[in-house]
């Protein structure tokens, strides 16, 4: 259950407020609002009604959350969550194959009737593999396209900071995922094991940018009503 202070910050970025906003409207300072979104001070109850007054919402938002954007929120972090794990077990099972292909199994051999079947296994690892990684690739890109609009839609109530932090932290497990699997390989290549991420980056960047965007667009609409 989140907070009091982090419902009070959810509700005024929702409503397109700033803490001076705020401020001015139940008559305390803007350090006196910023002292209650950080929790280092508690509102009592009747600042409590007024600030749901302001947020229009109720005391129950206020002091428990579940309001619609709260709800909406958890859920986007939730499908972002479970995307980002779909396509890193792909890449990691992708990597982990290829190493195991390479590691444990004889590579540089003749072609003969006696090696046809490790052979043949060894295409078949590999393709397994790379079927792995298509398939949660291709979920990850139909998840991404699916989550423009919802991402689109809480943007603004994320801190460009966090917005950073998540997509940093995808395409450095990304790469966690196949950086020691490449490096103690001695027959594939760092393309052949990067070759999933390639395809799934584009993905990550276009999600970043509309969400960059749409916080932006929220932003700046939000400047303009409050010059009107």
């Amino acid at each position: 259950m989140p907070a009091i202070n982090e419902n009070l910050k959810l509700l005024r970025q929702a409503n397109g407020m700033t803490q001076a906003d705020v401020a001015e409207i139940i008559s305390v300072t803007r350090q006196t609002v910023s002292s209650y979104e950080s929790g280092r001070t508690q509102p009592d109850i009747e600042t409590l009604k007024r600030l749901a007054d302001v947020y229009r919402a109720d005391l129950h938002d206020v002091l428990y959350g579940g309001n619609q954007l709260q709800r909406k929120l958890r859920h986007v972090k939730l499908a972002a969550v479970i995307l980002a794990v779909v396509m890193l077990l792909g890449i990691l099972t992708h990597s982990v194959l290829f190493w195991i292909l390479n590691t444990f199994y004889v590579h540089d051999i003749l072609i003969t009737p006696e090696t046809m079947a490790i052979i043949e296994m060894r295409f078949a690892v590999r393709d397994v593999a790379e079927r792995v990684a298509a398939m949660c690739t291709a979920v990850f890109w139909i998840g991404c396209v699916a989550m423009i609009y919802p991402f689109a839609k809480i943007a603004y109530v994320i801190t460009f900071r966090k917005i950073l932090i998540y997509f940093s932290a995808i395409v450095i497990a990304m790469f966690a995922c196949v950086i020691p699997f490449a490096v103690a390989d001695r027959v594939f290549t760092f393309t052949d094991y990067l070759l999933p991420i390639w395809r799934g980056l584009p993905a990550v960047f276009l999600l970043f940018i509309v969400t960059l965007v749409a916080k932006y667009l929220k932003h700046r609409h939000n400047e303009q009503e409050q010059n009107i």
